[in-house]
This record gives structure tokens, C-alpha cells and sequence, in this order.
């Protein structure tokens, strides 16, 4: 079974309460340096026959220190993502290679390996990080249905339908369908009203019938991060929802269902969240966190210098996107889109937009996209894909 890896990323505050995931992206920059220390290319993973041990191995340029840390790309593997295994390196054998054996792992769960290397001279502060996911080859996991659940988080709703492919698809193309941009410039903006439509609709289903079916799945209910049993939609009687009275952002998902007359569970990790989104002005700082376009929003003073905005984020998933939408004061023109990638800490609207837009207000929504897939090869039940979206809304005041 396998969902994709979360992340827990941070602006320039940190965020109490927050249950930090291992999987945090490390940055190109410190890629590119701990090079220095360790020969690209020279990371390799092998399992035994079995799948539950096997040997992480690499070659350092040097007899530098170094530690492994490593967990399962799915909440119910092991090491836990949340209680990552830390082995400190052996001594290295001939050609510097370093050799780690691993052990107690399951068998089909990938697992991610964190590489920290730092000089014989210095200490584990000054290491360089790496992280090095096993691959898994999507393109033999291949399936005519997918099941699909569209989570709305600050209206705690969820929305849940099956979609059928027109030929049998493999998750390989699933998944580079949920990262494709959708025609944004180099510098990912674009004054242009772009479609957002999030991938695989229940509209463009190959049976999109309104009395089409929901296939083989029949009821669903959630326990963890959501509680509650999915009902049949009010108007449309081929579409499941639930409605969360609360969330607990410290559980995972647990879902239970029903495939084909038979029962089934599984877990993800909990959804992507913004708790807030900073804007910096020197040694000034503003937070907003609205998420109801009814309350009274917070107002911004910007001008034809750089907007720079920050997200604080729990719980972000590997595959995700944040949009960020600027519309006239009575939402009447979208005037801006601009995408970025989750790994971006620090979103920037460069100059050249803002100079052009004239002085006044603007509405401005910040939407954080996000996916995980599950499945379990060889399992009766098709792949899951779990999104939720996240928004914050605020208003800038554009200064001359």
C-alpha cells in the first residue's frame, strides 16, 4: 500500500503544535553542495528477495561523518514517518563506499533515506542533507477506475465519486497529470484568466451520465484526522459527501469502504493546511489567515516593488500547487494568476506585474492545491486520489 510522502514546511515562524513529517524538501542549492562531500550518482538501494531488508549504499569523497536517517512513504509502514530510523555510518570500506543494512522494513512500502555528511573536523551541525527516495515503477500499476475524493478544507466538506478512464491507464500518467502547470509563464504568472480545473473532474469521467454509477465503491466512512459516515449527495445521487463537524490535524485519515459488496481500509496522512500567510516589508510583518470571503478582510499596502508572500503550512503534500488569484475590488476581473510549486517557501509576484496594476484595491485568494494517491498493487479495489484545497483571502491596496 502507498500514499505520496507529506511534508511539513515552515515560513520564518514556527507553528506550535505542528507534527513535523521527515520528508522535508531539501533545497537544489544544498544538493548541488553536499556533492562536495559525496560522489553523485553513487546512491543505491537494494532489497532482499522478500522485501523487508536490504543495503543503502554510497561513496563519500573523503573518510567523512555521515548518518542515515529513513521511513516509509506510508503511514502504516515502518520506520513510521513520523519516528524515522537514524543509523550512524560505519566505517567506510575500500574507495570510501559506505554500506548500511536495513532491516525490519515491509515489503511494497518504499522508503525515503535522508543522507547527512560533514567533515571529519566539524560536527553534525554543519552537515550537508540529501534526500534519496526508492523508486517505484508507476507505469506497471494500471487501473480503469480511479476513486476520487475532492476535500474542501476551510468548509470541512468532502465530496467523493469514481472516475472511469476512457482505456486502461497506468499512475505514472495519474501522477504527472496532478503536476502539470496549466500555461504559465516562465515566472509562473500570467494576466491571462487561465483554467484551474483541478485534474480528473466527475464531469469528464468516460460515463458521465448523471444516473451514471458509483461503480463498485458503496459506503465509505472516515475515522482520525475527520469522523464521519459518507451520505449520498442530496441532488446527485452518483457523488458521496461528508460534512466534519471538526478535524484533529494531528491524525492521520483512516478510511473504511466497501468495493464490489466487499470491506476494505487503508490510511493517508492528513491534508494540506495553511495556517497562515506572512507578508514582509522590512522589519515589518503582517499575518492573515481568513478563509470566509463574508468576514472582513485584512488589507495589505503594496507597491510596484516586489510582493513576496510566505505561507505557513502543515501537512503539505509531494504533490501539490499554490494558486494565487488577484481580482478587481468587485471580483468582476481576474487581473493575475500566478502558480508555484510546494517546495517554494517564499511565493514572489515579480515587479513588472504590479507596476501595471493601477492604484486601488484588489481581492486577492492564495489556494493551496494538494494530492496524495493510494493503492495497494495487487489489491480488488482501484487507486485512491485524495485532494484538498486550502484557500486564504485578503485584499491589497495598491499604492502609486
Amino acid at each position: 500500500m502507498k500514499t505520496m510522502p507529506l511534508i511539513c514546511l515552515f515560513s520564518m515562524m514556527s507553528l506550535a503544535g505542528c507534527k513535523i513529517m521527515p520528508n522535508a524538501i531539501r533545497s537544489d542549492a544544498q544538493n548541488a553542495e553536499i556533492f562536495k562531500l559525496l560522489e553523485d550518482g553513487s546512491i543505491k538501494f537494494s532489497r532482499s528477495v522478500g522485501g523487508t531488508t536490504g543495503e543503502l549504499s554510497f561513496q563519500l569523497k573523503d573518510r567523512h561523518n555521515c548518518r542515515v536517517d529513513y521511513w516509509a512513504d506510508d503511514p502504516t509502514g515502518r520506520p513510521s514517518p513520523t519516528s524515522p530510523m537514524a543509523v550512524d555510518c560505519p566505517a567506510a570500506a575500500s574507495g570510501n563506499v559506505v554500506k548500511i543494512p536495513v532491516q525490519n522494513i515491509i515489503s511494497g512500502i518504499p522508503l525515503t533515506f535522508r543522507i547527512h555528511v560533514w567533515p571529519k573536523t566539524l560536527t553534525f551541525l554543519t552537515s550537508l542533507s540529501l534526500d534519496f527516495k526508492e523508486s517505484r515503477d508507476l507505469t506497471k500499476i494500471q487501473t480503469s477506475y480511479l476513486v476520487v475524493s475532492r476535500y474542501m478544507g476551510p468548509r470541512n466538506s468532502n465530496e467523493i465519486y469514481t472516475f472511469q478512464f476512457s482505456k486502461v491507464t497506468n499512475l505514472s500518467e495519474v501522477r504527472t497529470a496532478l503536476q502539470s502547470k496549466g500555461g504559465a509563464g516562465e515566472d509562473n504568472c500570467s494576466e491571462e484568466d487561465l483554467d484551474q480545473e483541478m485534474p480528473f473532474p466527475r464531469y469528464k469521467s468516460q460515463n458521465d451520465k448523471q444516473n451514471r454509477p458509483l461503480h463498485g465503491l458503496g459506503k465509505v466512512i472516515t475515522d482520525g484526522y475527520g469522523s464521519e459516515a459518507a451520505s449520498v449527495h442530496r441532488f446527485f445521487p452518483t457523488r458521496l459527501v461528508q460534512f466534519y463537524k471538526s478535524v484533529d490535524r494531528q491524525l492521520n485519515w483512516k478510511w473504511k469502504f466497501d468495493w464490489e459488496g466487499k470491506e476494505y481500509s487503508f490510511e493517508s496522512f492528513p491534508p494540506g493546511y495553511m495556517a497562515s500567510v506572512e507578508f514582509v516589508d522590512g522589519e515589518n510583518r503582517v499575518s492573515v489567515q481568513n478563509r470566509s470571503l463574508g468576514n472582513a478582510l485584512s488589507v495589505i499596502d503594496v507597491t510596484n516593488q516586489n510582493l513576496v508572500l510566505s505561507p505557513v503550512l502543515l501537512y503539505a503534500p509531494e504533490i501539490g500547487e499554490y494558486h494565487l488569484t488577484i481580482k478587481t475590488a468587485d471580483a468582476s476581473k481576474t487581473v493575475l494568476r500566478c502558480e508555484f510549486g510546494p517546495e517554494q517557501r517564499d511565493l514572489t509576484i515579480p515587479s513588472r506585474y504590479m507596476q501595471k496594476l493601477t492604484a486601488g484595491e484588489y481581492l486577492v485568494t492564495l489556494d493551496l492545491e494538494t494530492s496524495q494517491i493510494h493503492y495497494k498493487e495487487g489489491a480488488a479495489y482501484p487507486p485512491w486520489l485524495i485532494t484538498a484545497q486550502d484557500w486564504i483571502h485578503f485584499k491589497i491596496n495598491k499604492k502609486m
